[in-house]
């Protein structure tokens, strides 16, 4: 039987300093939501409002979410771990600070987006080596923490689900799996913001071969989470003079913090194949754990676009994203 039950992410309830965590975890539960995905910076703000330590902060945080029902599913996202220049012993420890931090918060995941650094390092037996260290760290010393990661759309060395999926079965230890993204995967092999149509030509039959071998090859124990969202179609595309464009950062990235909308949102002129690849996670390979919704959009950032419009905006994408795949729960 299925048992999907349904998070958000903190990021996506809003980033005005008036939408205080308590509140997002507040509007989450009323919205129906059962989980949320702490990000680090709703934590760290948290924090710094009420003068605590970050495990004094993740402890009353988790007493909040606790008196809500709501279960905090992921923490995150720790960025730019493997193949980066620093020593791995620094990495390490400050690791092992957000691996403390998990297990105030009674979370077991913490999410490890591909990195950015265009400095990193490729070698894949210097990352596998890394990240086996990291699985090391998680399972010793108190409740295990497994972590879940993301190939971003424009990550230095993994942008595709298949480069996660390699780097898992590399790993190859039960605490290191993936997460899911329906933006990254049209980001990567669909979806251009630079053009006008923003499309890439033939990224409709990519999309429809990388949904075939995800059939065909991702097992679905190793997916620890799955996250939905959409896009924008830019109009005009990000190019110089566009309000999103930063000279030197890679326009997906640009977009990703700009446009991402939740799914089925055609009045905000969503128009990425969220369907086609949540259809396919969800129905077809029948993915039966967490799912979130993350989305990252410049309204956010003002007071009217509060905790309580975002999630209630949230679940009116899922309820419709749901029906338009068939998904009965």
């Amino acid at each position: 039987m299925r048992v999907n039950r349904l998070a958000i992410a903190t990021c996506s309830l809003g980033l005005h300093p008036s939408h205080t965590l308590p509140l997002k975890i507040q509007s989450a539960a009323s919205a129906g939501f059962a989980g949320i995905e702490l990000f680090y910076s709703d934590l760290q703000q948290y924090a710094q409002d009420s003068a605590k330590s970050l495990l004094d902060a993740a402890l009353q945080v988790k007493e909040l979410c606790s008196k809500e029902g709501i279960t905090i599913v992921t923490f995150g996202p720790m960025t730019n771990f493997e193949g980066c220049l620093s020593p791995l012993s620094s990495r390490l420890k400050v690791a092992s600070e957000w691996i403390a931090i998990a297990r105030v918060l009674e979370t077991t995941v913490i999410r490890i987006p591909s990195a950015t650094d265009e400095n990193a390092s490729g070698d894949e037996d210097l990352i596998i080596t890394e990240l086996r260290a990291l699985c090391a760290l998680g399972a010793e010393g108190g409740n295990p923490i497994s972590f879940a990661y993301e190939s971003l759309s424009y990550g230095t060395h993994a942008a595709l689900w298949e480069d996660s999926l390699r780097l898992a079965q590399l790993v190859d230890r039960p605490n290191f799996g993936l997460c899911l993204d329906t933006f990254h995967v049209c980001a990567r092999v669909w979806a251009n913001p630079q053009t006008s149509s923003g499309k890439i030509p033939g990224g409709t039959a990519a999309l429809g071969a990388s949904l075939k071998r995800f059939v065909k090859e991702c097992p679905m124990d190793k997916v620890f989470i799955v996250q939905l969202s959409d896009a924008e179609r830019m109009d005009p595309p990000i190019l110089p003079g566009h309000a999103a464009y930063e000279e030197g950062k890679d326009a997906v990235a640009c977009w990703s913090g700009y446009g991402r909308l939740f799914p089925l949102e055609e009045e905000k002129g969503i128009y990425l194949p969220v369907v086609d690849v949540a259809k396919t996670w969800l129905v077809d390979k029948a993915w039966g754990g967490w799912i979130s919704l993350e989305v990252f959009h410049r309204e956010m950032k003002e007071q009217s676009m509060g905790p309580g419009v975002l999630a209630r905006r949230g679940m009116q994408s899922w309820e419709r994203l749901r029906k338009s795949i068939g998904l009965e729960m």
